[in-house]
């Protein structure tokens, strides 16, 4: 029986509702060709242009994969703490930090675990990085991921978020109904629900479509929206 005699009940009871991605097997499997896995010592361009325009000290990423965004702020000084869920994600990017052949351990932390249950013990951030896992989240979740924005984000500190840009082949759009009806494991968003979701508590910098660009110092990903935004 599932009752929901607390908010969190009620999460665990809509997470049922949803299949999820079984994320260790497809960094095990590696049969999707996804951009980020071909193209995996690579930064995303959006990371190399803020770092070299923001002073920042410290950063968190949220969903960080095989490490290729928290190497790069490693290794520019930032301070990182790089979280995700899959286990086999998270060995191959100690793997990687260990193969640029650099003492990163200083500045570059990676755990597996889930970034909206992990404790985080008041430690705050001028930066919150995510690069693909704000698409993956339930509606419920991505509420909850809100909130968490807004804990650990020093005042004024940015918010850099890459998902998936409506009608550019990356996932269909959903409303958040149809994402549990639908038992959809990724959507869409246009920039206006985008804005709509985060404008309470952020300053939009900008958001902008992303083009396909692959240099010998970043890749961009064409289905993507790049934001910007600051906490007010």
């Amino acid at each position: 029986m599932h009752e929901a005699n607390s908010i969190n009940d009620l999460y665990d009871i809509l997470d049922r509702l949803t299949d999820g991605v079984d994320w260790n097997d497809f960094y095990a499997r590696r049969a999707m060709p996804a951009p980020f896995l071909v193209h995996s010592t690579l930064p995303d361009k959006a990371v190399t242009q803020f770092v070299r325009t923001h002073g920042i000290k410290s950063a968190v990423e949220f969903g960080c994969g095989e490490g290729r965004n928290a190497i790069f702020l490693a290794r520019n000084g930032v301070d990182v703490l790089a979280l995700d869920s899959s286990q086999v994600a998270v060995e191959n990017a100690r793997s990687a930090a260990q193969n640029t052949g650099e003492n990163l351990a200083a500045h570059l932390g990676f755990i597996a675990a889930d970034c909206l249950a992990f404790d985080y013990k008041d430690r705050t951030f001028d930066l919150a990085l995510d690069s693909g896992l704000f698409h993956h989240l339930a509606p419920h979740r991505r509420l909850q991921y809100r909130d968490l924005l807004g804990k650990v984000l020093n005042p004024g500190g940015f918010f850099v978020l890459l998902c998936f840009a409506a009608n550019a082949g990356g996932a269909d759009e959903a409303d958040d109904l149809g994402f549990y009806l639908h038992r959809n494991t990724g959507v869409a968003f246009t920039e206006q629900r985008i804005r709509d979701f985060f404008c309470a508590d952020f300053q939009i910098v900008s958001i902008e479509r992303c083009a396909q660009s692959v240099t010998d110092d970043y890749i961009d990903i064409p289905f993507l929206f790049s934001c910007i935004m600051q906490k007010k």
